[in-house]
């Protein structure tokens, strides 16, 4: 059997949160000694985590802005770059549209509800770090989007308006509690962790998908894996994620990753 492990890292193992790089470098290790692919799924962009996962000493692909793009690196041959396109060292799969046209949509679903939708690219990089949190430097590459548009959330009765409008003009949004994503509508975790699946070149008829995630915004690629598992906060496991019989994580945080991983790997 071979195994492709998929991790959320939002909120706790994003190089802005995470402490115990130690823990998360013994993983990596036993992973590259096994030869499995470890691949983060996020709605950061490619400089948010590109450099902070490469240094690690990790070659694998990047899921990133909402399943929007995945980029493999180009000395990472477990993977078919057939009808990708060649960016920096990466391998591009497209899935979602272009930042402008997210702009654009983001404009058109605006003007449709008569409602101002403020989004990175109206704001500076100290907004976008009153929002984030972390340094200039962090506020910067959250700002260098490629496939999507965050902006500030509006009411609840608003956001479920603007998820019908995007869809109307061919996008789709992520809510969120603060922040909303608006992207292109073939995008996705789900369609992202497909695509690797398939185009994994490990001649083994028996491939298994593993997912880890923390987060409501990990919903989409622990329902996408044969092999779903929870990681709790220190508060327990997220609300949206309850009910769900799957494998729950005895840890909270980067402990229960790496133990779940473990676990998994035998």
């Amino acid at each position: 059997m071979s195994l492709i492990i998929f991790t959320g890292i939002d909120e706790f193992l994003s190089p802005s949160v995470s402490t115990e790089s130690q823990i998360i470098t013994e993983v990596i290790q036993d992973l590259k000694q096994q030869n499995i692919p470890l691949i983060p799924v996020t709605s950061k962009t490619r400089a948010e985590i590109a450099d902070w996962w490469s240094s690690y000493g990790l070659i694998s692909p990047l899921i990133v802005e909402g399943g929007s793009g995945i980029f493999i690196p180009q000395a990472d041959h477990r993977f078919s770059t057939s009808g990708t396109k060649s960016i920096d060292n990466y391998y591009l799969h497209q899935l979602g549209c272009s930042y402008t046209e997210a702009r654009a949509a983001l404009k058109a679903v605006q003007e449709e509800i008569n409602k101002i939708l403020r989004g990175f690219g109206d704001m500076d990089e100290e907004n976008i770090q009153s929002l984030i949190g972390g340094s200039t430097k962090a506020s910067r590459q959250a700002k260098s989007r490629e496939f999507s548009e965050y902006f500030l959330t509006p009411s609840r009765l608003e956001i479920e308006q603007l998820q019908e409008v995007a869809t109307e003009y061919g996008f789709k949004i992520l809510p969120g509690d603060n922040l909303s994503l608006v992207l292109g509508a073939a995008a996705g975790e789900a369609e992202a962790v497909n695509w690797l699946k398939h185009n994994f070149t490990v001649k083994d008829s028996d491939i298994h998908t593993v997912g880890l995630g923390l987060t409501a915004s990990d919903l989409a690629l622990l329902e996408a894996v044969d092999i779903p598992i929870i990681i709790p906060s220190v508060s327990g496991v997220n609300s949206s994620l309850t009910g769900k019989n799957w494998q729950v994580a005895n840890n909270a945080g980067v402990q229960g990753w790496a133990e779940s991983i473990r676990q998994v790997c035998g």
